[in-house]
């Protein structure tokens, strides 16, 4: 059974409720597991109401008559429920035996009706047939049984209660009426189960199609998060050899080899971003939350924007008066958005300075990256941390448009918040808060970056 032969089977349809072989015989299986768990409900209901009729027998029927319908019922029918009952909680019979277990207590059960009205008629007691209707309608709806069995028992009920009454000499009228009631509630039935069969086949071709779509898709996730973290690996080490052999050739950074330099942690630093948010869409990426010191991120911050910059028409302040203050973060994505919201600033605001800050206020910490550059554009005001949004910079090497967004995904995965607004003197200001440490830890915070994840921009 596969995707392609599910599509199939619904396109044709199912008017004589049969599957294509491959797809009738997991059916089956599955329509019986479901028949074994409904019929515990519905047996014990049916266990007691026979239960119930026996009490009413007794109570409404002359004495004679109530000795024999009562002992049917107790004798026969519940006995009969009762073992129905038990092996429906038993692993043993398999669930198709059980099925048809299931379908003969109901032959069993309607038998016995048929028997009391055939006793109360040899007895000239006026019992009504309305017993075998609700018999009929029990077998139907209540237990649930399939189409085609449900039916052709139906109908050797309904021949049987035909058979007694011809026995018993009813009135041919009497007969006529009787029969057409009896027939008419019986095709009621089929229509009902033909109905909810129809139906339940319909659901399982669903659920079964969406099982395979899941699964595909399941697959589909694991072979990106192995192309992943592969592409991750092999792409950046040619990048970070080329980058020590450039440094190795022309040390300054006015040299062409040193404006390389610069194209490659760029490139590196793109690929962070793309890798970034393939790693956020697959769930790959969880925050280990602890309490971190931002002194440790201050620096790292420091050395990598004075080891990737080779121009010098902008600057970087750091406030380390702010270093001491302690957040709830996952320092390695704590580090990564502040990264790329220093590096968005340096690269894309126009202006000739960046500020670095941190402030505490109400159990939150809010680390602002701010600029003197242009500001922020009106139009993109209200969707700057939308994927692929972009504002109009002034750098030679244009960004993807996903680095705000990585900013606001990380955070969120930090329990925080994120925003921008601009500067009443010119410039902008982006903003990150998180939970602060209210208490002294146990241990000297992470303080600085895992040794690997800071260097490689990219």
């Amino acid at each position: 059974m596969d995707t392609e032969q599910i599509r199939k089977q619904q396109a044709s349809g199912f008017g004589y409720l049969r599957f294509e072989p491959a797809l009738e015989a997991p059916y089956r299986l599955a329509r019986a597991a479901l028949i074994r768990q409904r019929a515990r409900p519905v047996s014990i209901a049916g266990f007691l109401l026979f239960l119930v009729y026996a009490g009413m027998d007794l109570v409404t029927l002359p004495p004679d008559l109530a000795r024999v319908t009562v002992s049917i019922r107790l004798a026969i029918t519940c006995p009969v429920i009762a073992i129905v009952v038990w092996l429906a909680y038993r692993p043993t019979p398999s669930d198709r035996v059980f099925e048809h277990i299931y379908l003969a207590a109901y032959l069993v059960g309607g038998l016995c009706v048929v028997a009391i009205i055939g006793v109360a008629r040899s007895m000239a007691f006026p019992l009504p047939y309305e017993g075998m209707i609700l018999m009929l309608m029990f077998g139907y709806f209540a237990m649930g049984l399939p189409f085609l069995s449900a039916s052709l028992v139906s109908w050797v009920l309904v021949a049987s209660y035909l058979l007694v009454e011809l026995w018993t000499a009813e009135p041919a009228g009497d007969l006529l009426i009787n029969l057409f009631f009896l027939a008419t509630a019986n095709v009621i039935g089929m229509i009902g189960a033909w109905t909810s069969e129809y139906r339940h086949r319909a659901h399982f071709l669903d659920r079964q199609l969406l099982k395979h779509l899941h699964h595909a898709a399941r697959e589909e996730s694991q072979r990106k998060t192995e192309l992943i973290t592969a592409a991750s690996h092999d792409l950046r080490q040619p990048l970070n050899v080329i980058d020590i052999t450039l440094q190795t050739l022309a040390p300054g950074p006015d040299s062409v080899a040193g404006q390389l330099r610069d194209r490659v942690r760029h490139l590196r630093r793109l690929l962070s971003t793309v890798f970034d948010s393939a790693r956020l869409n697959e769930g790959m990426i969880t925050a280990e939350l602890q309490p971190v010191r931002l002194a440790g991120l201050y620096q790292d911050l420091e050395d990598l924007v004075a080891d990737s910059q080779s121009r010098e028409c902008m600057a970087l302040e750091v406030d380390h008066e702010s270093g001491h203050h302690q957040v709830v973060a996952d320092p390695s994505l704590l580090f990564r958005v502040l990264q790329n919201l220093v590096f968005n600033a340096l690269e894309h605001s126009g202006g000739r300075r960046v500020r670095l800050q941190a402030s505490v206020e109400a159990g939150q910490v809010t680390v602002e990256v701010s600029d003197d550059g242009r500001g922020l554009p009106a139009e993109l005001k209200d969707s700057l941390f939308l994927p692929y949004v972009r504002g109009h910079g002034s750098s030679e090497c244009p960004g993807l448009g996903l680095g705000l967004t990585i900013v606001r995904e990380f955070i969120a995965l930090m329990h925080g918040s994120c925003g921008a607004r601009s500067r009443p003197e010119g410039g902008a200001i982006f903003w990150v808060r998180l939970p602060a440490v209210t208490a002294s830890p146990a241990r000297e915070p992470d303080s600085r970056i895992p040794s690997g994840y800071a260097r490689p921009v990219g």
